[in-house]
């Protein structure tokens, strides 16, 4: 998961980012104690942080590597479209065309992350992988987006 703390400072940046390019956009206004001109942000700029920002926090959030997240997703639509769940290496490099190590890399990434794991077969013979949840990067979204979403609801009806 990402690091709140870090992860909090650069929504914000990106906040201030979005509202300072709707500056035009916006009326002056001044501080009543110090005479400083500034400019409020808006929950329109909030929500159009979130959307820029969700799919930062998404792959912030992945535990695999970029290249390894496509490989997954790439190796879901293989087996959606064949209407299996599982699958060998072998049948996978030729379908995907992966190279063999770059391929090993990847099953072992996706083994040790609880991605796939070995449903049967040998050393020898090969192993048939099957993977352990299809809708994992979907329900990672999901978690995001409700909890952005939630965030400017609440912000909605404080500002209301």
């Amino acid at each position: 998961m990402f690091k709140p703390r870090r992860t909090n400072g650069h929504y914000l940046a990106l906040i201030e980012a979005v509202t300072f390019y709707h500056q035009y956009q916006r009326e002056e206004k001044a501080d009543e104690q110090t005479g400083e001109i500034y400019i409020e942000t808006t929950t329109e700029d909030i929500a159009a942080t979130n959307e820029l920002i969700k799919e930062v926090l998404l792959r912030k959030s992945d535990e695999l590597s970029g290249a390894c997240r496509r490989y997954l997703e790439r190796l879901k639509d293989h087996l959606r479209t064949k209407e299996k769940n599982e699958f060998t290496n072998l049948e996978i490099r030729k379908a995907l065309r992966v190279n063999a190590s770059t391929q090993k890399g990847y099953t072992i990434a996706l083994r040790e992350g609880y991605f796939i794991r070995t449903k049967s077969g040998s050393r020898a013979s090969g192993y048939i992988y099957e993977l352990v949840n299809e809708q994992e990067y979907k329900s990672l979204k999901t978690s995001i987006d409700k909890v952005l979403d939630s965030a400017l609801e609440a912000l909605q009806v404080t500002v209301e």
